[in-house]
């Protein structure tokens, strides 16, 4: 079964990762499921993740019902083919996709920030009859607000929910930077402490990514035998190993020795400590370090590289390219920055990179950092360090194509045994009919 992907007891973050299961034993009977997200497909970054948890729950035989918004990340705007209304009702990859309305930013104002997760909470939790027609809801939160509509239909329709949570809060919000003066973070923090621990309380079941996530809402007061670590997994069809496309690499301009970063150019990825360490690989000239991604840190990222010719911006590419792309490099970088929280964060990229079957280079510490050398593709270094990044970009580029390709293989079996739906899928798909039995039954 999962229990490969799961933790026992929160374990401290010294431990390995990942480690044995607490899910629920017995089988359960496929349900009518809801899925709170609040960003789900077309959309990238974490609603590709929901994508990928959703159509596997599907394929496991649940009827999965997904309450989401209209799709405008990263950049604010709705995408093309949609505008907003009440209510629109779609049905994708099996799944069938509610979107309710929302307003849609995704820049620095913190008010506009908490105005896009408050206005998705209330137009969700005003759609009285999804909450009370399914048999229970899996929340997947990288927001605490996303919890509210769950906790509404817990509260009037007595429909059970677990918790999938992507990012702690609030430490998210006092990590971030977004808000300023202390007396109105203050005040925010103790009102996202009071709604994150009901969530907890009132949730049948709390799923983290990573053990150190499990070790922070134990610490708080969530029971072990509430917990479970269930890794994130990616879609499996989009990222895969390729051959590289030669015809691909000219029109992006790509040769030499490729190390790529793929994904949102946000504060939070710490990638300026990037492109300071390009800056201490100059002497190496085949040496290519590749951004491929936009976001708010990309103007300040573009003046930081100047006219370096060792940093390449590709600005976004669509999703259907990326196992493509990420054939073209001979290393991939999973990058966050140097902030206590991330120490009990897997970024999903690294699950990308691993699935691709690419070398991997972490400018990140903790439970990322463990995950990326016990998989056997690659090495960490320590966040907000170039010249340690610098070193490990000089360190890959000395092996062998041989030994790169090893590393390569390494990472994706590794992803396949431990990381993958099958995997995942399954834990997830226990822990949310063992939520619906019992309270059937109860």
């Amino acid at each position: 079964m999962a229990s490969s992907a799961l933790t026992g007891p929160p374990a401290p973050t010294t431990s390995a990762f990942p480690t044995d299961s607490v899910v629920p034993t017995g089988i359960q009977p496929a349900a009518r499921l809801g899925v709170l997200t609040a960003t789900y497909d077309p959309e990238g970054g974490s609603a590709a993740v929901a994508g990928a948890i959703c159509r596997s729950l599907a394929e496991l035989g649940h009827e999965v019902h997904v309450l989401t918004g209209f799709p405008n990340y990263p950049h604010g705007k709705i995408y093309p083919g949609y505008r907003l209304r009440p209510y629109q009702y779609e049905l994708r990859s099996g799944v069938h996709v509610h979107r309710v309305p929302l307003f849609p930013s995704h820049d620095r104002s913190a008010a506009r920030r908490a105005a896009t997760y408050l206005s998705f909470a209330a137009s969700a939790s005003l759609r009285w009859r999804l909450l009370s027609r399914v048999d229970g809801w899996l929340v997947i939160t990288s927001q605490a607000t996303t919890a509210i509509p769950a906790m509404v239909a817990r509260a009037l329709f007595r429909r059970p929910y677990v918790l999938h949570i992507q990012d702690l809060w609030p430490q998210t919000v006092v990590h971030s930077g977004f808000v300023r003066g202390h007396r109105t973070l203050d005040v925010i923090t103790r009102c996202l402490h009071a709604l994150c621990d009901t969530s907890y309380r009132w949730a049948s079941a709390v799923a983290v990514t990573a053990p150190g996530m499990a070790a922070a809402l134990h610490a708080r007061g969530v029971s072990h035998d509430k917990l479970a670590v269930i890794p994130n997994w990616i879609d499996e069809a989009t990222f895969r190993p390729v051959p590289p496309d030669p015809a691909l690499a000219r029109r992006l301009g790509l040769a030499g020795f490729v190390v790529m970063y793929a994904g949102s150019l946000g504060d939070v990825q710490g990638l300026d400590t990037l492109v300071e360490a390009a800056a201490l690989v100059r002497d190496l000239p085949d040496v290519r370090i590749v951004l491929a991604g936009t976001g708010v840190a990309e103007t300040r990222l573009r003046r930081l590289a100047g006219d370096a010719g060792n940093v390449v911006f590709l600005g976004q590419q669509p999703v259907n390219r990326m196992a493509d792309l990420a054939a073209l490099s001979d290393v991939q970088l999973v990058s966050l920055a140097d902030r206590p929280l991330f120490a009990s964060t897997v970024p999903s990229k690294v699950q990308v990179a691993l699935a691709s079957g690419r070398p991997i280079i972490g400018a990140i510490g903790g439970d990322a950092a463990r995950l990326i050398e016990r998989s056997g593709a690659g090495s960490a270094v320590p966040p907000g360090d170039p010249v340690a990044l610098a070193g490990a970009i000089r360190r890959m580029r000395g092996l062998d194509d041989g030994a790169r390709a090893a590393m390569g293989r390494a990472g994706r079996q590794f992803y396949l045994e431990r990381l993958s739906s099958r995997i995942g899928g399954s834990a997830l798909s226990t822990l949310v009919r063992h939520a619906v039995g019992s309270t059937h039954h109860g």
